[in-house]
């Protein structure tokens, strides 16, 4: 069982790699031509949420090797704060940017094409989320749990920057970095809440499913 789950979360981990690689190239490119900054910090988070992945892949080796099997359950907690805080720095990135474009503001250029690509973004993010936040309940991996959840926060990312740009064409208002500001808020708490549990009754139903939190006590 343990040689299946680890595949599961390996396998999971390689996915999540991949497609966060091809949206993160995809929005660089719309980005520069649409001159939105929350497009570009997208492309910036998916790049990082690559390295997601391979905390993931990296410590399921470590965790399944003889030298270290018997540390699985230290690991996989290491492996979630790991996760957690690049949720974390993705939100304060955000933030950042987000203040510095209500400060200096520039113009965007949104499209149709544009609209394409961000829903085509918003669908993708979705299904990649539902996936590994299923995959980390068949495995019993609060690892995988998290990268669902922080696929889950890039998925809010592209609704906002959905949303501000259909609000720009319909009313020449820019509201991006304002709803970018509130997304980071979400994102910079949902990472805290994998780091303590605690803070989300939802999060602690999660690592209470791992058989490593058993301790934790039941639901």
């Amino acid at each position: 069982m343990d040689k299946s789950r680890s595949k599961i979360i390996v396998k999971s981990g390689y996915l999540f790699i991949l497609i966060n690689f091809l949206l993160a190239i995809f929005n660089i490119v719309v980005g520069l031509i649409s001159n939105s900054i929350a497009i570009i910090s997208d492309a910036f988070h998916s790049l990082i949420d690559s390295i997601s992945g391979l905390v993931i892949i990296i410590s399921e080796k470590i965790a399944n090797s003889k030298k270290y099997s018997r540390k699985r359950e230290k690991i996989e907690r290491i492996t979630t704060i790991i996760v957690a805080i690049i949720i974390i720095l993705a939100g304060i990135h955000i933030l950042h940017e987000s203040i510095e474009k209500i400060i200096s503001p520039e113009d965007v250029n949104y499209s149709v094409p544009t609209l394409i690509v961000l829903i085509a973004s918003v669908i993708t993010k979705y299904l990649l989320a539902t996936f590994l936040k299923k995959t980390g309940r068949k495995a019993k991996s609060s690892v995988v749990t998290a990268s669902g959840a922080e696929t889950f926060n890039d998925c809010l990312i592209s609704i906002a920057v959905l949303i501000s740009a259909l609000i720009y064409l319909v009313f020449h208002v820019d509201i991006e970095a304002y709803l970018s500001i509130l997304i980071s808020a979400i994102i910079i708490k949902i990472g805290l809440e994998f780091i303590f549990p605690h803070l989300s009754h939802h999060h602690h139903h999660h690592l209470e499913s791992n058989p490593d939190h058993d301790h934790c006590g039941k639901q």
